[in-house]
């Protein structure tokens, strides 16, 4: 059996994060419908996550500073710092050192974690407040190809292209 540790390692991109309130309420997407994400977890046990929501692309926004900045901080989710593992309980625990968010700083957030082939579903081990409501959060991650290895796909796929055009 592998540890979850050997299983985060690695970089994840975004695919979806949602939010469910624990009153029954609608659910929400806190970032918006598509937000982008990527997760770094390192084999040193070192962590960091950037999210920026992608509802507010609007570029007239961009001559209003006080309003860009008020949007860009309520779009984002920021934050790095050490983490470790619990296999038994199948959690993720990172200990914030730094974020775009002050009193996340010191702090911890846990998350249960589930593997399914490329796929990693993190969720809050306990509701958390977001927006003015108790809810728990979804994130679902798919792992990223390193570099070399799409490098090396597009290469082999431009060879077979070219063999097929002589044949």
């Amino acid at each position: 059996m592998t540890s979850i540790k050997n299983e985060l390692t690695g970089a994840w991109k975004l695919l979806s994060y949602i939010e469910i309130s624990t009153d029954g309420a609608d659910s929400f997407f806190p970032l918006g419908n598509t937000p982008n994400g990527i997760l770094i977890y390192s084999a040193d046990g070192y962590m960091s996550v950037q999210i920026a929501g992608t509802d507010d692309k609007e570029e007239t926004l961009l001559a209003d500073s006080a309003k860009y900045l008020d949007i860009n901080y309520r779009n984002f989710l920021v934050f790095s710092g050490s983490y470790h593992t619990d296999n038994r309980q199948a959690t993720v625990v990172h200990e914030v050192i730094t974020s775009v968010t002050p009193a996340l700083i010191g702090k911890t957030v846990e998350r249960d974690v589930t593997f399914e082939a490329d796929i990693l579903y993190l969720k809050s081990t306990r509701p958390i407040l977001s927006h003015g409501k108790m809810v728990n959060s979804y994130m679902t991650w798919q792992r990223m190809e390193k570099p070399e290895l799409i490098q090396r796909k597009d290469h082999s796929l431009n060879i077979a292209k070219r063999k097929i055009n002589i044949l």
